[in-house]
């Protein structure tokens, strides 16, 4: 039993397996205080659980230089499942220690750290996903 728990971990944890379900593509773009956050980290956390036998899923990205990212669920790029979504984002901005850049504190408020009280919600729907930008401020 312990060998079969440690494959199922070893799937999920490599990111080698994706949903058993299909994912449409989801690009969006996000900004703090009307900067792009880039480098900032996107995660879409589903509002529903998953049915039995299948797996939970939380597709993720990096947002890009421009503030846009494209959701990855199990290879690049490739969306999310449909459903609906609570949005989180942290970014953990460079910040200069001696001559090395390291990740510094989240410059986003806490509220959008967790998918129980961050206020970005939306769908993804069973077509190619424009989302609207998520435009985040300090208040």
């Amino acid at each position: 039993m312990l060998a079969a728990a440690t494959g199922l971990w070893g799937c999920s944890d490599a990111g080698l397996a994706g949903p058993d379900v299909p994912v449409y593509p989801v690009k969006g773009k996000v900004t703090f205080e009307g900067e792009p956050a880039a480098g900032a980290f996107v995660v879409f956390n589903p509002k529903t659980a998953p049915k039995p036998g299948q797996q939970a899923f939380t597709p993720r990205a990096t947002v890009q230089a421009d503030g846009t990212f494209a959701l990855t669920s199990a290879t690049e790029g490739d969306g999310a499942p449909a459903g609906e979504y609570a949005v989180t984002v942290q970014w953990l901005k460079p910040v200069k220690q001696g001559a090395d850049l390291v990740a510094g504190p989240n410059v986003i408020p806490k509220a959008y750290a967790t998918a129980e009280t961050t206020p970005l919600k939306t769908t993804v729907r069973q077509s190619d996903n424009a989302l609207e930008p998520f435009a985040i401020t300090r208040k």
